[in-house]
């Protein structure tokens, strides 16, 4: 460390468009090139991310790939190892033993039990302990601890924590790896980050946490390596915006609000012709207004905040909600309802969709005119249809074909039938094997699915063939030239206040890093409360308060002293606050105790900028009138001091 900062650990700060693929890529081929002996480890948030940056980069002394495959084949080698087994039987024995017993009596629990019973003769301590040959990860949100197969979550704090019990670890992982990466560092599990960090520390290795706090989406990471960050090499500095028009740019920074992140146009982009200058659009109706905006800029991609206002605005609104009550699909699960809409992976393991997929491109042959591919493509498909039935012997079969191919192409172009009318249609017609359609028919899972007319589904593959409709969160690292930002407020999670960021924004100059630091600090009180209590404020009731509120009282009490000239408090906490001081009931506790009261507008800041970083050229903004109404003058001044100009419902979209 040399006058407090590590030099061999860098934090990048890496804002939207500022060429933070390009530069890994560019440095890791350095790196190879210039250091012959030496391995890299490149950590990413997702697969697809991996993907991207080993692309034209295969080498035998590079890894890309996420923290969990990272730890399945690295670290994952350790974990056969008896002590490791013993370390986790340490851990988690308690929580095996009361599955086991089933001391909750839940019905699930008892079956996984009747499982395992049918497979290994009993179930007890000791068999469970005997039959676990290696920690691994399980692939989903949940434990299947009987196997010693861990989720996400567990997967990284057992590692962490194995890793603190077992230092060999961390020095097998910087032996191997001279050089690493973490990609996303804002969205990186802290347990993660310590990792890392601790194997690199005091070592000639080079760590590397490129991201930006700005984009951060997930909640993965929860402010406790903020005293490491400031002791980061931060000379490295990528300040240039590749993406956008230097009015974007200047929009981009006046969100921003840190002139040490300040980033500058790229030259070239100056000379982009705009549409329109950036606007706000004031408005009564907001999907009458994406209709108008998408006629005139037939190019522009449209921002929501929720998938399910994204799959209602294209018209698959119905399908989306029945494919969200499918057990198969929901949280927890290998794909999401969205995975399966959106993703061919995911619709190729869904036996309606992969069978209407290919129906769609008989449909799309047959009305071009391409009959040889549509009998080429039933020879490659028998899986799913009745190739004999579709096969020419005799003159009289392309006739009879041809009608059985038109009642199929009407019934599929039809407004009104449901898809389960028209799988009853490629039935009646020879289209689909009978087993097939028994599969599906009698699956209680798609039940709902089927009462969704056929129509939907063919909006769906019009969307996916040109995606005109995203999410705030979708679109993260992409860009379009022209984005229409439809502002919304949610309660789900993670809860997005856009309202109060705009009330809050209108009279606070934000910065993201006091923010932040604010969001921590009352975190912190919720947790100190939850932790000393023994439960979730949420939960606190009338008849078991008295016994804890001295408690809660003392703390919320300490937290005021600590923020009360704070501007973030006073302007989100202050009210609820100083209600519950004056008068010390349950709910005036519980109602100044909700993390979406500071998180809600927190997000909302973190979104608005994501949504504004993605145009490249045009960037408009729908704002409800309703949602702003109270402090609309104050807020169209800051629009107007960020660079945006201001229309309401009754002026039009005007080219420039």
């Amino acid at each position: 460390m040399v006058n407090g900062v590590e030099e061999n650990i860098f934090l990048v700060n890496a804002p939207a468009g500022s060429g933070k693929t390009t530069w890994i890529k560019n440095k890791v081929q350095s790196y190879l090139l210039s250091n012959p002996n030496d391995n890299i480890l490149c950590i990413t948030y997702t697969n697809r991310a991996a993907e991207e940056l080993g692309k034209d980069l295969e080498s035998e002394r590079v890894y890309f790939g996420t923290i969990h495959g990272f730890i399945n084949d690295f670290i994952g080698s350790f974990f056969s190892h008896s002590e490791i087994i013993d370390f986790y039987w340490e851990i988690y024995k308690g929580q095996i033993k009361k599955r086991i017993e089933n001391v909750e009596q839940k019905s699930n629990w008892e079956e996984s039990n009747n499982r395992y019973k049918e497979k290994y003769g009993k179930i007890d301590l000791d068999t469970v302990y005997e039959n676990i040959k290696s920690i691994s990860y399980n692939e989903t949100p949940f434990n299947s601890l009987y196997r010693g197969a861990l989720s996400h979550a567990d997967l990284i704090s057992f590692t962490r924590q194995a890793v603190d019990k077992f230092p060999v670890i961390k020095k097998k992982i910087s032996d191997k790896y001279q050089i690493i990466f973490i990609d996303e560092y804002q969205d990186t599990f802290t347990d993660v980050l310590h990792i890392f960090y601790e194997s690199v520390l005091n070592k000639k290795n080079r760590l590397y946490l490129l991201g930006d706090k700005m984009q951060q989406i997930y909640r993965n990471y929860n402010g406790e390596f903020e005293e490491q960050f400031e002791t980061f090499n931060k000379d490295i500095k990528l300040s240039i915006n590749y993406r956008t028009t230097p009015k974007i740019v200047d929009i981009l920074n006046f969100i921003y609000n840190d002139n040490t992140l300040k980033q500058i146009p790229y030259e070239q982009n100056s000379n982009d012709e705009m549409s329109f200058q950036p606007q706000i659009l004031i408005v009564d109706d907001i999907e009458k207004t994406v209709v108008e905006f998408t006629e005139q800029y037939n190019d522009a991609l449209v921002l929501y905040l929720s998938n399910k206002s994204r799959f209602h605005s294209i018209g698959v609104g119905e399908l989306y909600d029945a494919y969200c009550k499918m057990d198969k699909y929901k949280f927890g699960r290998k794909y999401s309802s969205v995975d399966v809409l959106t993703k061919e992976e995911a619709r190729e393991n869904d036996i309606l969709l992969s069978f209407l997929i290919r129906v769609h491109q008989i449909v799309i042959n047959y009305q071009q005119g391409y009959y040889g591919e549509i009998f080429r493509y039933f020879r490659k498909n028998q899986a799913y249809f009745n190739f004999e039935k579709f096969t020419v012997k005799v003159h009289n079969d392309k006739l009879a074909i041809k009608r059985k191919l038109e009642k199929i192409v009407d019934a599929y172009n039809s407004q009104t039938n449901s898809i389960d009318e028209f799988l009853n249609n490629c039935l009646q017609n020879g289209l689909i094997k009978q087993d097939y359609y028994e599969e599906i028919i009698n699956d209680d899972e798609y039940k709902k699915v089927k009462d969704v007319k056929i129509l939907e589904f063919k909006l769906l593959v019009e969307y996916l063939e040109n995606p005109k409709v995203s999410t705030q969160h979708g679109v993260k690292g992409e860009s379009h030239d022209t984005i229409l930002f439809v502002v919304e407020n949610s309660t789900h999670n993670p809860p997005v206040n856009m309202s109060g960021f705009f009330k809050l924004w209108s009279d606070v100059n934000i910065t993201l890093s006091k923010f932040d630091s604010f969001y921590y600090q009352y975190n912190n009180l919720i947790q100190n409360i939850e932790n000393s209590i023994g439960m979730k404020c949420s939960e606190l009731k009338k008849d078991t308060y008295v016994e804890i509120s001295s408690i809660v009282e003392d703390l919320i009490q300490k937290f005021i002293s600590e923020n009360y000239e704070n501007e973030y408090y006073i302007h989100l906490l202050k009210d609820s606050m100083e209600k519950y001081i004056k008068k010390k009931t349950v709910t005036n506790a519980k109602n100044c105790l909700k993390e979406s009261i500071v998180y809600g507008p927190l997000c909302a800041y973190r979104l608005f900028y994501v949504g504004c970083s993605r145009a490249r050229k045009n960037l408009a903004i729908v704002i409800k009138k309703l949602d702003i109404e109270e402090f609309e003058e104050k807020v169209y001044q800051k629009f107007e001091s960020c660079g945006f100009k201001v229309n309401h419902v009754n002026e039009s979209i005007r080219k420039d």
